[in-house]
């Protein structure tokens, strides 16, 4: 039988064990952007480097896909049509165009009407 300090050792153990998984940890996501136009090649590094300015981005990576930026974002910081601005105006006056890259999961379902019979 534990005797009474080793009880409350046990105690306070498992009540800071708890404590310290009991933590939330901000949403963290990752977004893709399609970048599309002759000109993006030559600004995808400004477009990054647009992104990882921003509070709220962990990482914004070129290279991972082909002429795509993937962005890993704290939710609570920034939106996916944010980023998309944000990576729009570092291109302004280019021939190039960052779009929210969507699954077919992710992706909102057509309208009713567009459905085939």
């Amino acid at each position: 039988m534990l005797n009474k300090p080793a009880i409350f050792l046990v105690w306070l153990s498992l009540l800071l064990g708890s404590h310290e998984t009991g933590r939330a940890e901000p949403a963290q996501d990752r977004i893709a952007l399609m970048l599309s136009g002759p000109d993006c090649p030559a600004l995808r590094n400004t477009v990054t480097a647009a992104l990882q300015q921003q509070t709220g981005v962990l990482r914004a990576d070129p290279d991972l896909m082909p002429d795509h930026v993937l962005i890993d974002i704290v939710r609570q910081h920034l939106t996916e049509e944010a980023l998309a601005a944000i990576a729009n105006q570092a291109t302004a006056g280019s021939q190039c165009r960052a779009e929210i890259m969507k699954s077919c999961i992710t992706a909102e379902p057509p309208p009713p009407h567009a459905q085939t019979p």
